[in-house]
C-alpha cells in the first residue's frame, strides 16, 4: 500500500458569514435629548451636540437576522481632568450607550437591542456614547472602545475602535475655564484653573488623538483648542 503525504482531504470550506460589515463612521450627526435633574426632579431639558457611531451591516441570509444586543468594550476611559467647582445640579444624558463612572480598561457595558436586518438588506444603526450622568463641575470624558452586535444565531459583528470625546458641552467649559486661566490678563484675574493642569492636560489628550485610528471630530477639535491655549 502506498501513502501519499501531500494528498489530503481538503476540509469544506465555511459558509460566509449571514450578516457582514459594510462600513463604520464616526462624525457629528446630531443633538441629544438630556434631563436637567435638580432635588430629583427634572427640570428642564437642553440638546448637547454629540457624535454617532453609524454601522452598516448587510444581511447575506434569506431570512431577516435579529441583533439582539450589543456590548462596548472599554480600551480606557479617561477623564480631562482639572477641577474648578462643582454644583447641585445632575444632567441625565439620553445617550444611547451609558458609561458608569466607575468603568475602565476592559469593562463592557451591554445594551440589548431588538433590530431585524431583512433578507438581503442592507441597514445603518448608529450609537452615541458618553457618562450616564454629569453635573455642573464635570470633567469631559475620553473613551476608547469597540461595539460588537450580537445576532441570534450566535454570530457577532464587531466595529473597529473608537476613541470619543463627551460630554462636548462639558469640553467647551472645559476650554472656556483654561482660557481664563491662561490669560488672566484678559479675564480680570487669576483663572480657576491651575495653568500647569492645562498644559499636562493639552499635552496627555493631544497623545491619545496622535494614537488614535478613529478620533472623533470633536476630540480633534478639542484637542487642538486645547493645545492652542497651553501654547500660549
Amino acid at each position: 500500500m502506498l501513502f501519499w503525504p501531500d494528498v489530503q482531504p481538503k476540509p469544506s470550506p465555511e459558509p460566509p458569514p449571514r450578516v457582514e460589515l459594510v462600513d463604520s463612521d464616526v462624525d457629528r450627526e446630531q443633538n441629544i435629548a438630556a434631563d436637567v435633574v435638580f432635588d430629583e426632579q427634572v427640570t428642564e431639558q437642553v440638546e448637547v451636540p454629540a457624535s454617532v457611531v453609524s454601522v452598516t451591516l448587510r444581511n447575506r441570509a434569506d431570512d431577516p437576522v435579529l441583533v439582539t444586543h450589543a456590548e462596548v468594550r472599554l480600551t480606557s476611559a479617561t477623564e480631562v481632568l482639572c477641577p474648578y467647582g462643582a454644583g447641585p445640579t445632575v444632567i441625565k444624558a439620553q445617550y444611547n450607550i451609558k458609561i458608569p463612572h466607575k468603568a475602565g480598561a476592559g469593562s463592557v457595558i451591554t445594551r440589548k437591542m431588538k433590530y431585524t436586518l431583512p433578507p438581503h438588506g442592507q441597514e445603518r444603526v448608529a450609537f452615541t456614547v458618553g457618562p450616564e450622568s454629569y453635573g455642573e463641575g464635570s470633567m469631559p470624558w475620553i473613551y476608547t472602545f469597540t461595539i460588537s452586535l450580537h445576532m441570534d444565531d450566535g454570530s457577532t459583528v464587531t466595529v473597529p475602535e473608537v476613541t470619543y470625546l463627551a460630554p462636548t458641552n462639558k469640553a467647551t467649559e472645559f476650554l472656556a475655564v483654561a482660557e481664563q486661566a491662561m490669560n488672566p490678563e484678559q479675564s480680570g484675574g487669576a483663572g480657576l484653573m491651575e495653568p500647569a493642569c492645562v498644559s499636562r492636560q493639552a499635552r496627555s489628550v493631544a497623545q491619545l488623538v496622535k494614537s488614535a485610528s478613529r478620533p472623533s471630530p470633536e476630540l480633534r477639535d478639542f484637542s487642538a483648542e486645547l493645545t492652542r491655549l497651553a501654547g500660549r
